[in-house]
């Protein structure tokens, strides 16, 4: 008999970014907690026109469908897919008795396709599902470091995290290291160079303000400390480097604080 666990955070994320400033990032979110079950999803997009712009809210809308290395995703007013341009990545970011953290990359790059009444451009793209049964008041980690970098013929991505137990985790075109070290304008490891150009700001805030907005109305039911973190999400255009190579490279990272 399959048992439901008591506190279920499922949640994608997708992103899209071009080299002209074209920026979408994508939420859809579940939660359950005991007999409590709520939908969620946001979009947002910015443009060097327009500056950001976001639509969304508690409401229950299709979930994104991966079949063959193909993703669609089509909530109210958007029409948008991903075509694999490199295999998945999967992890157990955390396991304990109390619940686990599953984080599965299905496109660490993809060719992307983001369709909006007013906004609409291709480039490269990005898409992970993230399910949690560990409360997240009981999260092991008071630091989160989340980035993902694309350039014309390479990739990175990264996840490290400082608290009760720590990760320090990157996947340089596939290749799983836990070499990976962060400064203010250069991420590096064993066999590459990540130099970052100028931060353009996408977020900034509490989880309350940003990804967990639509769920404004009832987190007050939740303990007070699970959805106070402060978030910091960057667009930035950089250089990834190796011994043999240097490309232009687009970067959508952040930095969560607890």
């Amino acid at each position: 008999m399959l048992v439901m666990p008591n506190f279920l955070i499922k949640k994608w994320y997708l992103d899209a970014a071009d080299s002209h400033g074209n920026v979408f990032i994508g939420y859809w979110a579940l939660l359950q907690w005991k007999k409590l079950t709520l939908h969620g999803y946001q979009l947002f997009h910015y443009s060097l026109k327009d500056g950001i712009k976001t639509q969304g809210g508690f409401i229950k809308q299709p979930e994104p469908l991966f079949r063959d290395n193909h993703l669609v995703w089509q909530p109210k007013n958007l029409k948008a897919s991903w075509e694999s341009s490199s295999n998945s990545i999967r992890e157990v970011l955390f396991n304990s008795e109390k619940g686990d953290i599953k984080w599965q990359c299905l496109q660490p790059t993809a060719k992307a396709k983001i369709q909006l009444p007013e906004f609409s451009f291709e480039g490269q793209g990005y898409t992970e599902l993230i399910e949690i049964t560990l409360p997240i008041w009981n999260l092991p980690f008071k630091t989160l470091c989340w980035g993902r970098a694309h350039s014309k013929n390479h990739y990175l991505v990264w996840i490290k995290w400082d608290g009760v137990t720590k990760q320090n985790l990157v996947w340089h075109d596939g290749k799983r290291s836990n070499d990976l070290h962060i400064k203010d304008n250069l991420i590096n490891g064993s066999n590459f160079r990540l130099k970052l150009g100028e931060n353009n700001p996408l977020r900034q805030g509490r989880l309350t303000s940003t990804v967990f907005k639509p769920f404004n109305k009832i987190i007050r039911l939740f303990p007070k400390p699970t959805f106070l973190a402060d978030e910091h999400k960057w667009l930035n255009y950089g250089f990834l480097e190796t011994d043999s190579i240097s490309e232009p490279a687009t970067i959508i990272y952040e930095k969560v604080l607890w």
